[in-house]
């Protein structure tokens, strides 16, 4: 990895020049982006400290903050919540269609993947959970939340709402045969398929930030859909968000 002095003698001349006509927090950033162009930051591509940043520059923490926000704006990083700032490696291509599964998705592109049951809990359904599952509301239905990883990092955060009558003690069947595809298959469902899928952007709520290990300021993707048996009877209602800068979702068409 490269270290942080050599960071700093990789770039020669780049100092910020007060009273240029561009604001000092913009030099910086300009200056940073090109280190990241030209792979400075070593395999790992972590950035230096605010700290650091702040003395290389002989400015406040704040300017660099503004610097390093605009960086994460335009997905050239991301901030990890208790490990630093990254150099993104580029954004994951993930396919949205009559099949969605993050596992497949992701292994067909040579990614790690892991799935985390963060809680799960049996709730009265509301008007939009009991719209979308096709039943009355204050039906009795699992609230499941999960994180889904892709090598080592955050990639989606989801709760999905399943009919509790229909899945008996489904929380328990997921951990014990390790995912939800094979816990369905334990009630009957051979297969799903994705009904409908809603896509917007977001700034992230302080609980999804955190879940994600991003910052308030950087966009998130939310997906809205349900999944139906073979037989169209909707079996899943959610709602997940993606980290935007780590994610492009890609829409299948069927021909």
């Amino acid at each position: 990895m490269t270290s942080n002095a050599s960071n700093d003698s990789a770039a020669p001349g780049h100092a910020v020049e007060r009273g240029a006509g561009v604001a000092v927090w913009r030099q910086i950033e300009q200056i940073l982006s090109a280190e990241i162009a030209a792979k400075s930051f070593g395999d790992e591509g972590r950035l230096p400290s605010e700290a650091e940043l702040a003395r290389r520059f002989d400015v406040n923490r704040h300017t660099i903050r503004r610097a390093m926000l605009r960086l994460a704006e335009t997905g050239l990083v991301s901030v990890e919540q208790g490990r630093g700032t990254f150099v993104q490696p580029g954004a994951i291509d993930y396919q949205i269609g009559r099949r969605t599964r993050f596992t497949e998705n992701l292994r067909r592109q040579k990614h790690t993947t892991a799935g985390l049951v963060l809680s799960s809990e049996r709730v009265k359904a509301d008007p939009s959970v009991a719209k979308a599952l096709g039943v009355r509301v204050g039906t009795l239905v699992y609230q499941i939340e999960t994180r889904h990883d892709s090598d080592g990092i955050p990639m989606t955060y989801a709760h999905n709402w399943y009919p509790a009558a229909r899945f008996v003690d489904l929380p328990a069947v997921i951990e014990s045969t390790g995912g939800v595809s094979a816990a369905l298959l334990e009630y009957g469902v051979k297969d799903y398929m994705r009904k409908w899928s809603r896509i917007g952007s977001v700034l992230p709520s302080s609980d999804v930030a955190r879940r994600l290990q991003i910052n308030r300021q950087q966009p998130v993707l939310w997906v809205e859909n349900v999944d139906v048996d073979e037989d169209g009877v909707p079996i899943k209602y959610g709602v997940t968000h993606f980290a935007a800068d780590r994610v492009q979702l890609m829409v299948e068409h069927d021909l």
